[in-house]
Order: C-alpha cells, then structure tokens, then sequence
C-alpha cells in the first residue's frame, strides 16, 4: 500500500515560508560580515573586540530594519532599538562571555571572535525574525523574556558555537515562520510551552 502523498502548503504557509527564508539570507549575509570583522580584531587583541562589538550595533539595526521591511513593518530608530538591545543583548551572549577574556588575546582570539560574532548575529536575526512576525518592536516584556530565552537554546543547536557552519535552513525557516500571524498572547503561550519541554519542565 502505497503512502499518502503530502498535501501541498496553502498559499499563506507559502507566504510565511517565504518571508521567513528572506530573514535567514539577510542574517547569514550580516553573520558571514560580523565574522569577517570579529576575526580581524583578533589579531590585534587588548579589547578591540569590544570597539567591533560596539560597532556593530547599527548593523544590528539595520538588519533588524532589513527583516522587519520583510513583514512590511516600518523602521525602528537606532535610538529605540538601542533600548531593547542594550538590556537584552547581555542575555543573548551570557554563554558566550569566554570571548571577552580569549577573544581578547592576540591572534589566539580569531577563531572565538568569529564563533562569537556568528553566535550573536544568528540569535539576533532569529529574534528579529520573531518579533517582525509578530509586528512586535520588543515592548512586551514577558514576549521579549520568553523568545530571547527561547532563542538562545536553539540557536547555536547544542550549544555548538564552534560549529562555523549556519543554522539549518529548514530549522530557522521553520522556527520562524511558526510564530507569522499569531497575536502576542498566543506567542508568549507558545514560546513558554517551548521552552518549558526544552527544559524538561
């Protein structure tokens, strides 16, 4: 007896694929170029890591510009961005500190500047992908607590920061476009069951 064939995507699971894989391009190319400029600090050590992280906080906006216009949402200001960067940031990268410390020694630090620059980049666009889906601009704080969180255990998978490859296509696509169109309490309902069976609550 032969399978059942698979029913073909309707045109809005299409759509939110779609959207989706634009988010993961934009990522991976602002990924491959914070790599690129987080290796190149490593050579030169004594905490010019820092000054490259600094700097790439407007290519973080804009990235987060460039997805949101995905979803045809308008700009968020650097100002405003900043705002929920700045406090959240520091979660997104707790697990990545080490690259502060050896990122910091000279030439040494190229391979985890690059890891750690990928690492940030991916969660970031993964995060914006959430909440441009969600024409949310990270006001609600419990949304914000519950996606941030949530991005952080599946982005590295398995915590395989040195794995310099990109996320799975599929997987990002799919963790994206799972959240297209739902309204914020359903998100944080989702998020917050996710993340309580990846924790094994």
């Amino acid at each position: 007896m032969s399978a059942e064939p698979e029913p073909p995507a309707s045109g809005g699971d299409h759509a939110k694929h779609e959207r989706a894989a634009r988010v993961y391009e934009k990522t991976r190319t602002v990924a491959n170029g914070n790599a690129i400029a987080q290796g190149a600090s490593g050579l030169f050590g004594g905490g010019v890591n820092l000054l490259v992280d600094a700097a790439a906080i407007p290519f973080y906006v804009d990235l987060w510009n460039e997805i949101r216009r995905i979803y045809g949402r308008g700009e968020i200001t650097l100002q405003a961005a900043q705002e929920y960067l700045k406090p959240n940031v520091a979660f997104l990268v707790q697990d990545l500190v080490w690259d502060k410390a050896i990122g910091s020694i000279p030439i040494i630090g190229i391979p985890f500047n690059i890891a750690f620059g990928k690492a940030l980049t991916w969660r970031l666009g993964a995060w914006f992908g959430m909440l441009a889906a969600l024409g949310s601009d990270g006001g609600d704080t419990e949304l914000t607590q519950s996606t941030l969180a949530l991005v952080k255990l599946v982005f590295p998978a398995d915590g395989g920061v040195f794995n310099w490859s990109a996320p799975d296509h599929e997987v990002f696509v799919a963790f994206i476009s799972s959240v297209d169109g739902l309204s914020e309490a359903e998100a944080r309902d989702r998020t917050e069951a996710a993340l309580r069976a990846l924790r094994g609550e």
